[in-house]
């Protein structure tokens, strides 16, 4: 009889918080629901060593709200952002906080993740900071070329900023959430910034993704000289070793969908789109399936590498 009470008991738990069913381990999420957390909790900010800010705000995707990650580097020379947020109230948000740090100005805007939920907040950044320099990849640079803040300067492999004596190395490591991805490195500090290249705990997005080139990419990162690894999406407050670590799970997520894509191909079953993927049906995603967008984006991620392997990729 205790035995049954106690199963009606786990059954009730799930039917209330369906959240917390979803996911055995809150940590291994990027939802914010499953954390605990509401709307209220955010913007907020996480200092990984001095003067070094993981900032993150809000993106409602498919349902799910999560977090978007930003850099923010204080100097005494000025102040260096690498990817901003989904809308200019976040942006305005983000120089708010800043503000309350520093007087110093907006130097630089890097452009790691070319996305929307990264670059439409560059407006706000613009209108308070006309000065400011707006940098990106050559590839992102062309696909934002119509936006409202194009980049007016480029890295195709590597350049240097230096402010009030802190290097921030910004390099075109590899291509590989889009085409043209960036990172951002801080030799002194050892902090990473990889933008869309890692997301923590979220299934891996791969709309304009190169799969391939994205697992060769992450590889690199992981041979750097890095403390800290800093996602683009997921929760940005856990430690180093945890975030260095979680960096790992997302290279394995990232091959285990490359590795389905094709036995799913191999056995003759199709996926033209996300929305014609009667492949999604076989695919055996096994705990990723646990991961934050899972449902929206696992079809996408297929029909992104059976275009890869079919040699379709533009």
């Amino acid at each position: 009889m205790t035995k049954f009470r106690l199963i009606l008991s786990v059954i009730a738990c799930a039917v209330a918080f369906p959240a917390l069913a979803w996911s055995a381990d809150p940590a291994r999420t990027a939802d914010i629901a499953v954390r605990g957390l509401t709307e209220s909790d955010f913007p907020r900010w996480t200092e990984l060593v001095p003067n070094v800010y993981a900032y993150e705000d809000l993106l409602t995707s498919a349902g799910t709200t999560l977090t978007t990650v930003s850099l923010v580097v204080v100097t005494s020379d000025g102040v260096v952002i690498v990817d901003g947020q989904d809308t200019v109230a976040q942006g305005e948000a983000m120089l708010a906080h800043i503000e309350k740090v520093t007087s110093q100005p907006l130097k630089y805007v890097v452009i790691a993740s070319d996305h929307g939920d990264h670059v439409n907040s560059n407006p706000a950044f613009k209108a308070a900071y006309p000065d400011a320099v707006f940098i990106s990849s050559p590839v992102s640079q062309k696909v934002l070329a119509e936006s409202d803040v194009p980049p007016t300067e480029v890295v195709a492999d590597k350049r240097t900023l230096r402010l009030g004596g802190t290097d921030i190395e910004i390099l075109n490591i590899g291509r590989g959430h889009t085409g043209g991805d960036l990172v951002a490195y801080l030799p002194q500090s050892k902090v990473l910034f990889l933008g869309e290249l890692y997301l923590r705990y979220v299934f891996p997005a791969m709309v304009t993704a190169y799969p391939s080139d994205w697992v060769a990419t992450l590889k690199k990162a992981q041979a750097m000289d890095v403390t800290w690894y800093v996602p683009g999406h997921g929760f940005a407050d856990a430690d180093a070793a945890t975030l260095k670590a979680d960096l790992g799970e997302a290279l394995k997520a990232t091959e285990h969908v490359i590795s389905e894509a094709k036995r799913l191909h191999k056995a003759g079953l199709a996926c033209e789109t996300e929305k014609d993927c009667p492949a999604a049906a076989q695919a055996n995603w096994g705990s990723y399936s646990d991961w934050t967008l899972y449902p929206a984006q696992a079809p996408r991620a297929l029909a992104r590498v059976y275009k890869e392997i079919e040699g379709k990729l533009p």
